[in-house]
């Protein structure tokens, strides 16, 4: 009996067939839904569909509140109150400047934030009124 590819629905009529998700698969259809790698070792799945550990967390993972993209696990993240950034978006919205860890800052709204120095500096010579108050995080 021939066994019919889980990937694109044809025959499979090659010497060696792949069992994944318990289908049969041609070796060269076993890829990343999303970028097309070949996963060779290990594949995520969701609905269906095979994908990379780097698209499927990009798609299903957790999303960083400030650019709400995927977070990989191998990216490195703050975290500000329940939410979580990618380094780069945990920034003070008035000077870009990365903020770090136990900084002192002003919460502008859950996912914006002020450093200290540009909110003693600039916001408030401009009655500049944040929805909270200084924190450290």
């Amino acid at each position: 009996m021939v066994q019919v590819c889980a990937g694109c629905e044809r025959p499979i009529l090659d010497r060696f067939l792949l069992n994944v998700l318990d289908r049969p698969w041609h070796v060269k259809c076993v890829q990343c839904c999303e970028c097309k790698a070949k996963l060779t070792e290990k594949c995520f799945s969701r609905e269906g569909k095979l994908f990379c550990k780097n698209d499927f967390f990009r798609r299903y993972g957790t999303k960083c509140a400030g650019c709400l993209q995927g977070i990989l696990p191998s990216d490195l993240v703050r975290r500000a109150r329940s939410k979580v950034f990618h380094l780069n978006c945990f920034t003070c919205m008035v000077c870009r400047k990365q903020l770090s860890t136990g900084e002192e800052l002003y919460v502008v709204d859950e996912n914006q934030f002020i450093c200290k120095e540009d909110y003693l500096t600039k916001c408030q010579r401009k009655s500049f009124k944040p929805h909270y108050n200084l924190n450290s995080l």
